[in-house]
């Protein structure tokens, strides 16, 4: 009898372990994602693990730069991504993804010094040197408006870098860019830029698509249940 009960807890505890889902994130994005109180925190955190109880998979996190996250997925690092990434058509080639599961509009913000006195519209940085993160949707933004294009590791080190006057602007999502503004002074936002096919999706493997078909079914469930619409209002308070 011990050693049927034995089995049973090693082909138990190996069920368990294969219910782990590995999910890479970027937490430089609030209230998408960031680190509070040295915890992971957001809007797509938060989505993740509601996804994650709703599919039976328990959620192991791991923090890494943006430009690094689909190499991992790619070489079997992790299992998932989710850090407000859009499916753009080059991605597409290279990964998988679920459906949208923003289900609200998005625009991205044209920052700028206050002693900017060149650029007062986004058609204004034109030749101007405009930074953004590496391997982000507004890298394609800048250069459809002319910009010479600079990449940072990290969005907080391009708004250094204007205030400096080592650069002309920086182009980030508008609520992320607004979470900046709040603690960094001598920045302002002059324009914004309106995303034409608006929507972060997760990033999964190709040979891996039915993952992708699990998290579209949770989403629908989750916003059928209410729970979505909770954690949307938690983080994008009157936001329809």
């Amino acid at each position: 009898m011990k050693k049927i009960i034995s089995i049973l807890f090693i082909i138990l505890g190996t069920l368990s372990f294969g219910k782990t889902l590995l999910v890479g994130t970027n937490a430089e994005f609030k209230p998408y994602e960031y680190i509070e109180d040295g915890k992971l925190v957001g809007f797509d955190i938060e989505l993740m693990d509601a996804i994650g109880e709703e599919l039976g998979y328990k959620i192991k996190w791991s923090n890494m730069t943006f430009e690094g996250l689909l190499p991992a997925l790619q070489m079997n690092k992790i299992d998932a991504v989710i850090a407000g990434m859009s499916a753009t058509s080059e991605r597409q080639k290279a990964v998988g993804f679920s459906k949208p599961y923003l289900n609200f509009s998005s625009s991205h913000g044209l920052i700028v010094s206050s002693n900017n006195k060149e650029i007062i519209k986004k058609e204004d940085i034109k030749g101007k040197v405009i930074g953004v993160q590496m391997g982000t949707i507004q890298e394609k933004f800048a250069k459809e408006l002319g910009a010479e294009v600079k990449f940072y590791n990290n969005f907080l080190g391009a708004f250094l870098d204007t205030k400096e006057g080592k650069i002309d602007g920086v182009i980030i999502d508008e609520k992320s860019g607004a979470e900046y503004l709040k603690n960094l002074k001598g920045l302002v936002q002059v324009d914004e830029i309106i995303d034409e096919e608006p929507g972060s999706s997760i990033a999964v493997r190709k040979n891996n698509l039915q993952l992708a078909e699990k998290f579209n079914k949770a989403i629908e469930v989750l916003e059928k249940n209410g729970k979505y619409e909770k954690i949307k209002e938690k983080y994008f308070p009157g936001q329809k």
